[in-house]
This record gives C-alpha cells, sequence and structure tokens, in this order.
C-alpha cells in the first residue's frame, strides 16, 4: 500500500511540479505589493453643504423639471472650486449621463463635467498636479475586478501613481504605483492563469482546478506515506531525500490549506455573482419628489444628502459625518420636509426587491462601518445595512444605502469559502501578529514548499539517472562486454 502511494504521489508531483512552482512565486507577488509597491494614504474630505448655500439654493425639482429630466438615479450636491453643484445622473446604456447644475442658478456649467470632477478630486486630494485622466468602464489587469466600483475615472498623477477616482460618490476606488500595477498584472497572469481566459471561463477554470487537485493528491499521499515510513527513513545526516522528506511531512498540511482552498475558490467561479453587475437604475421619478432636499439638510443640522426612492415616495437621505472612537462614519437620516418614519433597511429592502425581487420579514440586521468578520474589504463598498430574511436564515445581504448597490450575498457556502480562503490561504488567523510577521510567515512556508518540490524533483532525475546506468550496465554484460581479469 505505502509502494502504491509513493508512485502516484511522485506521478501526481511530476504532473503538477511546474505550475506549482509558478503559482508559488507568483503568490509571492501579493505581499511584496503590499509592503513594496503600496501608495501613500490620502485624506478625502466628507463634502459638507454650508448652511448659506442652502437657505439660497434653487429646489432641486424646479431644476429638474427646467431640463426636462423625468426620472434619475442618483442626486446630491458637490463641491468644486469653492462652488456647489447638483450632480444628478441618469441611467443611460451603457454608462450613466451626469449633469452638474449650479446650486444657485440652476444651469449647466459648461466648464464642468464629470472627467473634470475627477481631476479636481484627485489633485486635491493627492496634492498635486494631474497628467491626464480616462475613463474605466470595466475591469483589467491594472484595475481588477475585486476593486468592485465602476465606471471609475483613472488620472494619473504627477508622480505618475494612478488614482482611480469614483465621483458618484466622491471616493477612491483604487491608488496605485506604477510597480504595484506591473506587479498585479503579473500575479494575475502568473497566479490566476488570466492569460488563458477571463475570470469565469471554463478554459481557465477547468486546467487551474485540475492542478490544484493534484496539488491536494500529492500533499495526501505524500504526508500519508512519509508519515507511516517516519521511523524507518529519519537520518541524522542532511542530505536531499532527508531534506525532501522532513520539509515535505512539516509543511504538507500548509499545502493542503492551500490545495483545498484554491479547490473551494475555483468550483465557486462556476457560480457567476451575477448581483454584481446589477445597478438600482432611474428608479426616482421626478414628479414624485415634493419636497426640497436641500432645506431637509437645513432643517436636519446634516452635512449632505441622496435622494432615495422608497415604494412609491421619494424621501431625502440625509447624511452626517460622526466619529466613532476617532474613525470617521456616516449616519443617516430620513426627511420629507420633516423627519419620516424610514430607515435604511427600509431603503435596503427597497433595492432587494427591485433588483432581486427579494423581500420578507427580516428576522435581524445590522449597519456595518468597517470591514471585519462578517463583511470584508474585499467588497469595498461602506457603509452598508447587512440583513437576513426569516425565509431563508442562511443567506446575508449587504447593501450600500447612499448608492443603492448590492454590495454582496453571502451564503453558507460562501461564509465557508471566505473562511476557507482567508486563514488556509492568507492566513488572516496570523493577523495579530501584524502583517508583517504574517507576511514573513507566509513568505518563508512558500519558499519552503519550492524547495521541497525541487529537491523532489532533484531526486527523481537522479533515480532516473541510476535506472539508466544500470539498463546499460545490464546491457553491456548481456553482450559479453564484460572481460574477466583472471
Amino acid at each position: 500500500m505505502i509502494k502504491s502511494l509513493l508512485v502516484w504521489h511522485r506521478r501526481f508531483a511530476l504532473l503538477c511540479v511546474i505550475p506549482f512552482v509558478v503559482w508559488a512565486l507568483s503568490g509571492l507577488l501579493h505581499p511584496a505589493m503590499s509592503h513594496f509597491a503600496k501608495a501613500e494614504r490620502l485624506n478625502t474630505p466628507f463634502i459638507k453643504v454650508p448652511n448659506h448655500i442652502s437657505a439660497v439654493a434653487v429646489p432641486l425639482k424646479s431644476v429638474l423639471v427646467a431640463h426636462n429630466i423625468t426620472a434619475f438615479s442618483h442626486a446630491r450636491v458637490i463641491e468644486y472650486k469653492a462652488a456647489y453643484y447638483y450632480q444628478v445622473a441618469v441611467a443611460n446604456a451603457p454608462l450613466p449621463h451626469i449633469y452638474y447644475f449650479s446650486v444657485e442658478t440652476g444651469l449647466i456649467n459648461s466648464a464642468l463635467n464629470d472627467e473634470r470632477y475627477a481631476l479636481y478630486l484627485a489633485q486635491s486630494w493627492a496634492e498635486q498636479a494631474a497628467l491626464g485622466t480616462e475613463l474605466i468602464n470595466e475591469f483589467s489587469p491594472e484595475y481588477a475586478e475585486i476593486n468592485r466600483i465602476l465606471p471609475v475615472h483613472r488620472v494619473t498623477l504627477q508622480n505618475k501613481n494612478r488614482l482611480y477616482v469614483d465621483t458618484l460618490s466622491s471616493r477612491i476606488a483604487a491608488h496605485n504605483t506604477p510597480l504595484r500595477e506591473s506587479l498585479s498584472y503579473w500575479f494575475k497572469q502568473l497566479h490566476t492563469f488570466e492569460f488563458i481566459g477571463e475570470r469565469h471561463s471554463l478554459w481557465r477554470i477547468t486546467p487551474m482546478l485540475a492542478i490544484s487537485l493534484l496539488l491536494f493528491g500529492t500533499g495526501v499521499f505524500g504526508l500519508v506515506s512519509y508519515a507511516l515510513l517516519w521511523r524507518r527513513l529519519k537520518s541524522k545526516r542532511v542530505n536531499t531525500p532527508v531534506l525532501h522528506r522532513s520539509l515535505g511531512v512539516v509543511l504538507s498540511v500548509c499545502m493542503l490549506g492551500f490545495a483545498s482552498s484554491s479547490i473551494h475558490i475555483l468550483v465557486d467561479k462556476f457560480f457567476p455573482e451575477t448581483f454584481r453587475a446589477l445597478s438600482p437604475g432611474n428608479a426616482i421619478f421626478t414628479d414624485r419628489l415634493n419636497h426640497d432636499p436641500l432645506k431637509d439638510v437645513l432643517d436636519s443640522n446634516g452635512d449632505n444628502f441622496q435622494l432615495v426612492a422608497v415604494g412609491e415616495q421619494v424621501v431625502t437621505q440625509v447624511t452626517k459625518q460622526a466619529f466613532v472612537q476617532k474613525r470617521p462614519i456616516v449616519e443617516f437620516s430620513y426627511w420629507q420636509n420633516s423627519a419620516v418614519n424610514v430607515t435604511s433597511v427600509d431603503v435596503a429592502l427597497a433595492q432587494l426587491q427591485r433588483q432581486l425581487n427579494v423581500g420578507g420579514t427580516v428576522l435581524n440586521w445590522q449597519k456595518i462601518d468597517k470591514f471585519g468578520q462578517t463583511y470584508g474589504f474585499i467588497n469595498k463598498r461602506l457603509p452598508v445595512i447587512q440583513m437576513r430574511f426569516v425565509n431563508a436564515p442562511d443567506v446575508l445581504y449587504s447593501v450600500e444605502p447612499h448608492t443603492g448597490f448590492v454590495a454582496n450575498i453571502e451564503t453558507n457556502w460562501q461564509s465557508a469559502r471566505s473562511w476557507h480562503f482567508g486563514y488556509l490561504h492568507k492566513y488572516h488567523f496570523l493577523n495579530p501578529l501584524g502583517r508583517e510577521v504574517r507576511d514573513v510567515i507566509v513568505t518563508g512556508i512558500i519558499i519552503g514548499l519550492v524547495l521541497t518540490a525541487l529537491f523532489g524533483v532533484r531526486l527523481y532525475i537522479g533515480r532516473r539517472r541510476r535506472q539508466k546506468s544500470a539498463i546499460v550496465r545490464r546491457g553491456v554484460l548481456s553482450s559479453g562486454g564484460y572481460v574477466d581479469s583472471h
């Protein structure tokens, strides 16, 4: 039995050793991006509408009617060069059309468009000039799908860093150095095989899944075989066989963790998260707007607003920045000339019903203001309302209330996948030690696994050479080529 396990361990290892080494070494690009190619953190001030602006503003409905806008998906106030404008988005395939109306006159500023607003934000945040901007409406190796937010404007700064700006929320979707984008490109090509096909392509997923299964089999057969033979094979000498067996047994659990979490992620790719492509659409109708949102901001002592649709009514979602343990968060209240009995849960429910036809009695809910265990950084959007329904308690929905986007849907399977990948592939359980310590440990494990694989290849090559030499010697003997010295 042990002999058979060793044979299959060797066969599986030989089939996948090259992609394994490529995967392992390219995996080191991830901590390299985090530590050696990280862009500086930029401050993005919250946009607050001064009281005197709210007092003299042209009502939003008057502006919309004057410009024949009957339905839209987004409205709020932005600041541009010390002046204030209504930013109104009208959903239009393939991209929304965004208007900027002066709050004080109600007229369109011909000198202001979405591109110029993105440039203004980037230069204000980075405190340096910009070299150019480009509209990004699809993901790429430089701006990967993990960033979630589209469309964005890619602004190239004077220091050659690239800032990806979401103008509808005045936030940074990504901030990359040239080195980070280069490393990200090669990580995508070598670690996720993006050169074969896009994220959900069967041409990409199938070979990666096959290799991951072979790696898992290699780890299992090697661990069982050498664990059973350990007493017989252990040696105080330091040579290639001993190093291969010792490192293999010690690191085999890590190998199984990497392989199994990879399998979990790849199986999940057969079921695309189609909800991420959904958008709120033109759900807000001008004729249903019967109040002045800026007056609501003024009366509620808020900072800004978004308009949201809840059922048949249009409500002002007043936003106000607050601080919890010195960390900024956004608080919401809901108004229609006065405070109304509407909550962020109602807003989230309306979006789920409209976009996914999902509804029911809410089992529990919470507002998430920071990334954590139930809502990871990978989702990007904050704040969100998380909720479960009585009729589907194992499904957790996360909705961004100020944009209406469904940020995440997590079932027990996705929850297990996130835990599996986070703890056994990215070693998040080591986070209390600090990211630097965690990444040093992971790097050491990866280097150890690569050395184990290379030692195994060396053993195989040496064994094959000995076998060939033995065959040659037997051939010489059988042909009478051996001469007795006596």
